[in-house]
């Protein structure tokens, strides 16, 4: 491989863990031993259909000196048969440059997109709800979109960027695992939960479950909020008898007390009261 400025080197174990490799460098793979078809592997899942030889001859990707080392020219930025993470912020920023980026990608405020948040949430849900995974791919695809956009109008006024979301988000999951980066154990899904929930109380600073309650996200759905509120009160050691506000919310007529108590009794028999009613709704539908 002639010289060059940029060039991404790692050694074959190094290269077949990293989560993310810029396929717009060039790539140099070393020390592959007996490692070579995993590492193959996870070429063409990087550059698409490859084709890797003895002699160390593919077209599509100029030359690979195969056997211990293996070179790949950076490829073109927008003109990839395989695009990754990298790609997806590198994307977004040429949709938003100044001059010749998108007008209406330039245009949007957090404000102006914040409802897309929700609706391409929601979209996803209901892909998984209903199995359907080239969907749920795309969605998931659409949900990290919004987080990109978001980040990259942060980006341009100066508040924060895509980098600054990810070291936020690595730093909270670390801090709350103490139980895999600490010396805390968890020999169960509810210790594990349970300390998640004790750290997150600790960096949040929460003194009381009102403290607690107080910091739920106002735009929550209602059966949502009323799950999440019976929850951490009962969590807390308050007092709480749904059943009894559910007798005492029908003889007063107090019909909302009433669906708060039965959002409450559906949380304690693990059931989700959203899917629950959308259930039943859709029931009532299909039996006209």
């Amino acid at each position: 491989m002639k010289e060059r400025k940029n060039i991404l080197t790692l050694d074959g174990k190094t290269f077949l863990s990293a989560p993310i490799i810029d396929t717009s460098i060039d790539l140099c793979v070393f020390d592959i031993g007996g490692q070579f078809e995993k590492v193959k592997a996870k070429l063409i899942k990087l550059y698409g259909d490859i084709e890797v030889t003895a002699d160390g001859v593919a077209a599509n990707l100029c030359t690979l000196k195969c056997g211990d080392v293996i070179e790949i020219c950076a490829q073109p930025e927008f003109s990839k048969k395989r695009y990754n993470a990298a790609d997806a912020m590198r994307v977004t920023a040429r949709l938003t440059r100044e001059g010749d980026g998108c007008p209406w990608d330039r245009a949007q405020t957090h404000d102006s997109i914040r409802i897309n948040m929700i609706e391409e949430a929601y979209e996803a849900v209901d892909a998984i709800d209903k199995r359907d995974l080239p969907n749920m791919c795309e969605e998931f695809g659409d949900v990290l979109l919004q987080s990109l956009l978001h980040s990259d109008i942060s980006r341009r006024t100066g508040e924060f960027d895509f980098d600054d979301v990810c070291d936020g988000l690595c730093k909270k999951l670390i801090g709350r695992h103490t139980f895999i980066f600490g010396s805390d154990s968890a020999g169960s899904a509810d210790d594990a939960l349970s300390l998640w929930e004790k750290n997150k109380g600790i960096e949040k600073h929460y003194d009381t479950v009102k403290s607690q309650l107080q910091k739920l996200p106002e735009n929550f759905p209602s059966l949502l909020l009323c799950q999440k509120t019976h929850k951490k009160l009962k969590k807390a050691g308050e007092y709480v008898n749904p059943q009894a506000d559910l007798e005492s919310a029908l003889n007063s007529g107090d019909y909302a007390k009433a669906i708060a108590a039965c959002a409450a009794l559906l949380s304690d028999s693990g059931k989700d009261a959203e899917v629950e009613l959308n259930k039943l709704v859709k029931q009532k539908i299909e039996s006209l």
